[in-house]
């Protein structure tokens, strides 16, 4: 632990839209944890909804504010939060949030710390209206951090402003888990292994490539199970999934559930199809925790996290059948799917820890402080000011 008898604790305000369950949510929840820990910082998160749905927030005794209603009155709510909290900084975590704090940002004088990057789309349009939303943030925002290399090729914010810092995980997460026949048992699933894809339902996740897979080998193996996980931003074709797989045993779709890492921990494979393009995606560190081998779209960060052959297979345009031989070569080659899964535990520990992570972000705190501020105008500041 820090001794912060001589030193100045530095105000941070964090702003994102909620606590829903997601990548970005997920990391930034690490990241406050981290923080915590340092005792070094005076924090507070301000959302535009109050949509939390990680209990261990709560635990952290961080305050928050809400400041999405009426809704046109969040720039107002945020120019007000920011006179009274006299954040150091601002670090933003979305494309809106950013957009929403650049008048208090500019009037205060107060630097951006822009996490705005974490997806990685191929074909983005820069000159589209989110494009040009990107470049007011960009141009206003002191530094500008993706989740991967490959978001900052897809958005192309200034090189001079940007950095990559790759997602942490706690790797106590995935201590004390329960034994896998329990959690198998939990979900109605009787065969030896086990195939799941954790991803919510939404545009950017391909479940009709996971659906045809599973319906292919479900047809002619009846030892393996196929499991989807996550919640639904897509009403519609979820409920259509539900009602095709009601003949369908082996394909189950529980929807969002709270104990992602048991159920990822009983399965054998972890699979994400998503064309679209992921920043890095903490589903698939999951995977990679807990000694999973990983079969992926090889679009976006993922290509940063999967090395095609030595911890699972990326894939791109292949046929259904191609896939389900990946698959299939895993499930039959006990040997080959222990290695891989190994392999992966390996990665993430040695590229993907919460302090790598919680350090690179401290590092870009005390950069942007040293060029916005001299040390003693830091300390004035912080002693002018009763903290919250």
């Amino acid at each position: 632990m820090n001794d912060t008898s001589t030193q100045v604790r530095i105000r941070i305000l964090f702003f994102i839209g909620n606590l829903q369950t997601g990548g970005k949510e997920r990391r930034l929840l690490e990241l406050l944890r981290y923080l915590k820990n340092q005792n070094m910082y005076n924090m507070l998160l301000v959302m535009t909804k109050e949509d939390i749905f990680y209990p261990e927030f709560h635990s952290l005794n961080i305050p928050y504010r809400v400041i999405g209603q009426p809704k046109f009155s969040i720039v107002t709510n945020f120019y007000k939060v920011c006179r009274e909290f006299k954040p150091h900084l601002i670090h933003t975590w979305g494309r809106m949030q950013t957009f929403y704090s650049l008048p208090s940002a500019i009037l205060q004088k107060l630097p951006i710390v822009n996490n705005q990057i974490t997806s990685a789309p191929p074909n983005f349009n820069q000159w589209s209206l989110p494009g040009l939303v990107d470049k007011l943030n960009f141009h206003f925002s002191h530094v500008i951090l993706s989740n991967s290399a490959a978001g900052i090729c897809s958005f192309k914010p200034p090189l001079s402003k940007s950095q990559v810092i790759y997602n942490g995980v706690d790797m106590n997460r995935f201590e004390k888990l329960p034994e896998a026949y329990q959690v198998k048992q939990k979900y109605g699933i009787s065969t030896p292994y086990t195939v799941i894809m954790c991803a919510s339902f939404s545009p950017n996740k391909d479940y009709d490539l996971f659906y045809r897979v599973a319906d292919y080998i479900t047809q002619i193996r009846d030892d393996i199970t196929f499991i989807g996980v996550g919640e639904s931003h897509d009403d519609l074709s979820f409920s259509r999934y539900q009602e095709i797989i009601k003949q369908k045993p082996l394909i189950k779709l529980p929807g969002r559930i709270n104990d992602v890492e048991a159920l990822v921990n009983a399965c054998d494979i972890g699979v994400l199809f998503s064309p679209n393009g992921e920043g890095i995606s903490n589903a698939i560190i999951e995977y990679m925790a807990l000694s999973k081998p990983v079969i992926a779209s090889a679009a976006g960060g993922t290509k940063e996290l999967v090395d095609h052959t030595v911890n699972g297979f990326l894939v791109e345009n292949m046929p259904d059948v191609e896939i389900a031989g990946m698959i299939l070569e895993l499930i039959d080659n006990h040997e080959k799917r222990k290695r891989m899964g190994s392999r992966s535990r390996e990665i993430i520990l040695q590229n993907f820890s919460i302090n790598r992570m919680g350090k690179s972000f401290e590092q870009v705190y005390s950069e942007v402080l040293e060029s916005t501020y001299t040390f003693s105008a830091v300390a004035a500041k912080t002693e002018s000011k009763t903290i919250v």
